[in-house]
């Protein structure tokens, strides 16, 4: 059980926030992107080319705690119902490089994120 207010967790045994003073609720609902998908289909598209693994790690952690889902895949991945191929054009680049995805609605803010944390070694989707 959540608090609404305060989004703080409490036993299910509990049914009124004590600080706040209002009922709990069973889940928080994400205001800024609810119909967000939680596993990659065709509503998530590439945020950027990663040329480095090392790079890729610090992309994840980054994208994890401002809360943006988000799969990096090796560019030659191949699997799925849409290939990152397809993603990332007819001109995609394979072989070099790991792939950020997050859902559509994320994306903008996401590559906001990765251009400040990632700089040279990011790849924007457009220039890929």
């Amino acid at each position: 059980m959540f608090c609404p207010k305060c989004k703080y967790e409490y036993n299910p045994t509990i049914f009124v926030c004590p600080d706040c003073n209002i009922p709990l609720v069973e889940t928080l609902e994400d205001k800024k992107h609810p119909q967000a998908a939680v596993t990659p289909d065709d509503s998530w598209v590439s945020a950027g080319l990663i040329l480095s693994q090392l790079s890729s790690e610090l992309a994840k952690g980054s994208l994890d705690s401002n809360n943006i889902p988000s799969v990096i895949l090796p560019s030659h991945f191949d699997g799925g119902a849409q290939s990152l191929k397809s993603m990332l054009g007819a001109s995609g680049r394979g072989g070099d490089g790991n792939v950020v995805l997050v859902p559509r609605e994320y994306r903008d803010e996401a590559i906001l994120i990765l251009e400040a944390v990632l700089g040279d070694d990011l790849i924007l989707p457009d220039r890929i």
